[in-house]
């Protein structure tokens, strides 16, 4: 009897947690380009938006029965004809369009290439308000093929290999928009590791983020539209454990607690993930420098070096 009843606890809880998340729907992504089908895109972005685990996804075909009932169109939502205002059932609602196709044969000294790009606008609507919350433009290029001699890279290679590069950047559009809606946030601290609420297809070992109080919300005195809040750095923490729901990362710099619901920006570019690695060198130098004798000369210096690169991450 008991076992029954946990079951059919962990099952209510599930549902609950189901219905809390947002529902979305991937509409249609047009092409200008001919004979280039962008179906398999489509459904490369509705699989990668499912694995995020963020949402509850509604299938074409029901998305396609709201809209007739409500008189609308997909052609009409993406290109702006369609008021979506009053429309029910879906949250947020993608869409795009790609806009070039190419496949180009190149030399590159000694070989030849047969490189290929796509270019694609990606647009996520929120139904509930209007408000374009991504406006994404994606451009993915690749090499398909090299030659080493005279014939041609480019021979058999057709539009369809471009399709694949275009599945292939659906799970880099899904986290984009997701942590968009919803920012990575942090979920637990405990023994100076930091718990994350992304895990695998978000984050990766090694990535670096900066932790953000948020203060209070500030109004536009004339409309009464929030235009933000203040946000405060208040530490640096670099992935080390990624796990399929969440990931853990260890503290670097830190001038004030980390709080649960704190939110976590990664931190990009070459220089700054450089500084972030000065920063845990000095660290675990001064560590061992400090264990051998504390209050000595070297001590004080390594602590030093330590303080300097370290303080220069709280104003990422």
């Amino acid at each position: 009897m008991r076992k029954i009843l946990l079951i059919m606890c962990l099952a209510l809880s599930t549902t609950v947690y189901s219905q809390n998340k947002p529902v979305i729907a991937v509409g249609e992504i047009t092409s200008a380009v001919g004979n280039f089908n962008t179906l398999s895109i489509q459904l490369s972005l509705e699989n990668a938006l499912q694995k995020t685990n963020k949402y509850t996804m509604m299938e074409r075909t029901r998305l396609d029965s709201l809209l007739q009932e409500r008189g609308l169109s997909m052609s009409g939502v993406t290109d702006g004809r369609a008021d979506l205002s009053g429309f029910s059932g879906v949250d947020y609602l993608v869409y795009g369009s790609v806009s070039n196709v190419a496949i180009e044969r190149k030399n590159a000294l000694i070989a030849l290439s047969c490189d290929a790009s796509l270019s694609m606008n990606i647009r996520v609507v929120d139904v509930n308000t209007g408000e374009i919350r991504l406006s994404e433009s994606v451009n993915v290029e690749a090499v398909l093929n090299t030659t080493f001699d005279e014939s041609d890279p480019c021979s058999g290679i057709s539009i369809s290999n471009i399709n694949i590069m275009g599945e292939e950047t659906a799970d880099d559009i899904a986290n984009k928009l997701t942590t968009a809606i919803f920012p990575i946030k942090v979920a637990r601290v405990s023994k100076g590791q930091v718990y994350l609420n992304y895990g695998q297809g978000s984050l990766k070992e090694g990535q670096p983020l900066t932790i953000k109080e948020i203060g209070e919300g500030f109004l536009d005195p004339d409309t009464g539209e929030v235009l933000g809040a203040e946000e405060t750095t208040t530490a640096v923490i670099v992935v080390t454990d990624v796990r399929k729901s969440f990931s853990i990362a260890e503290i670097v710099i830190s001038d004030s607690p980390i709080n649960v619901a704190d939110i976590a920006y990664k931190i990009e570019g070459r220089s700054s993930s450089k500084a972030v690695k000065k920063c845990s060198s000095d660290s675990n130098k001064a560590a061992k420098t400090c264990e051998k004798d504390s209050s000595g000369k070297k001590c004080r210096q390594a602590s030093d070096r330590k303080t300097k690169s370290c303080s220069v991450l709280l104003d990422l």
